[in-house]
């Protein structure tokens, strides 16, 4: 992995890219390519403020926007992989067959990452040590690993380098600047090689998609994917609003199947070809992209009033998808960080639905009002008093499920 500096604020603009690096092996094929995330196609070396969200910037442009056959053709593709990333079975669900799994070498060594990493393996991915160091405590990390990279700049611990090859590790050898910097790692037992002397990271442009996506309609998809009813064409309706969310979708469909680039299919058709799980994971890749990691604490509260208020709504025959969207449309100002009065322009919302909201006027207003005054402690006649523990812990078990 190369050198990042880490300055850019979440606001930062979405005009970001990637570059690919080679990496070659002992007769100088180029076989792989590193990702790598570039906050502005100007810049030559990674600025980074989050290393999901980088993470899931590359991994949007170069899966959905560009197309992981026309980026790298045959050669497998290296991404750079946090903690947070390997412990969130929604995100891990990439190519197993195009993609190796760099971990960071910030990823502490615990026996969480220990366990997801030998879940990955299992999987069919191959997973890659970065920048390995005898001193960090990493050796409990080798028994799920398939390729071990050393920065060799650095001095190099040549008994362990040894050890790792005669124990059948493939040694990747990445900061190799000089010619006879690669003759020096070949002669030491390294296969593959990734640095200057070969060539520099090539910036990559995206075939001019907007990406405006809305991590409103990022938040409803995803409370609709986890219900265990799932309606593809109220899926295919609200992803048909968003068109950076219906150009991957439909990207992603072509090439999961190997459909031949003229094909034309419906979004519904594309949207059964991925299943829910591709589609889960493309959805939270693409509001990590678009908006970095939501806050935690205010998805859990509005989850649990959406998950409160269909309750109460199910009790007083209400409507509960009703009563769902409404207690996670109040409390999407918190999450995203806007004004009511901007947020209600955006929502498709009857005029009943949005006195409710900001008058809290009508039946659906006389319930958000319950459940707001019961979420400050008061005691509501109408409302159970389990009402807000158990939607909390139904919250809890949703954000588990996709691991913000």
């Amino acid at each position: 992995m190369e050198s990042m500096t880490r300055s850019v604020p979440k606001s930062a603009s979405l005009g970001y890219t990637i570059a690919l690096q080679p990496i070659v092996d002992a007769d100088l094929n180029h076989v792989a390519d590193e990702l790598l995330y570039r906050h502005h196609h100007r810049e030559r070396t990674a600025t980074i403020d989050d290393d999901v969200q980088a993470t899931a910037r590359a991994c949007a442009v170069a899966i959905y926007e560009i197309g992981l056959e026309t980026l790298c053709e045959q050669r497998t593709l290296f991404i750079n992989v946090s903690e947070q990333w390997l412990l969130n079975s929604e995100l891990c669900r990439l190519p197993t067959d195009r993609i190796v799994l760099e971990v960071l070498e910030s990823t502490p060594p615990t026996a969480a990452v220990r366990d997801a990493m030998a879940n990955l393996k299992s999987m069919g991915y191959t997973l890659a040590l970065d920048d390995f160091q005898t001193d960090q405590d990493h050796d409990s990390l080798l028994d799920h690993c398939h390729i071990v990279k050393f920065d060799v700049s650095r001095d190099l611990p040549l008994a362990q380098i040894e050890s790792l090859r005669a124990q059948g590790f493939t040694l990747l050898a990445e900061r190799v600047e000089t010619h006879e910097a690669f003759d020096r790692c070949k002669a030491l037992g390294f296969s593959l090689f990734q640095g200057y002397f070969y060539e520099r990271p090539r910036i990559q442009r995206s075939r001019g998609t907007h990406r405006d996506s809305s991590s409103l309609t990022h938040l409803l998809l995803i409370t609709k994917l986890y219900r265990s009813e799932i309606d593809l064409g109220d899926l295919s309706r609200l992803i048909a609003k968003d068109a950076y969310l219906t150009e991957a979708v439909l990207k992603r469909a072509k090439a999961v199947t190997h459909a031949d680039s003229r094909t034309s299919d419906t979004l519904r058709a594309s949207i059964e070809r991925l299943g829910v799980i591709e589609l889960r994971m493309l959805v939270t890749i693409m509001l990590l992209a678009s908006h970095g990691p939501a806050s935690k604490l205010e998805i859990i509260k509005g989850l649990t009033r959406a998950l409160a208020c269909q309750q109460a709504a199910f009790e007083r025959s209400v409507g509960e998808e009703e009563g769902f969207m409404l207690g996670l449309f109040s409390h999407m100002p918190m999450i995203l960080d806007v004004e009511l009065e901007t947020l209600i322009q955006q929502l498709p919302l009857t005029s009943d639905q949005a006195k409710a909201l900001t008058q809290r006027a009508g039946r659906l207003g006389a319930l958000l009002s319950d459940v707001e005054s019961a979420e400050l402690g008061e005691h509501v006649d109408a409302l159970p008093d389990t009402l807000l523990e158990k939607a909390e812990i139904e919250a809890q078990r949703w954000m588990e499920k996709t691991q913000f």
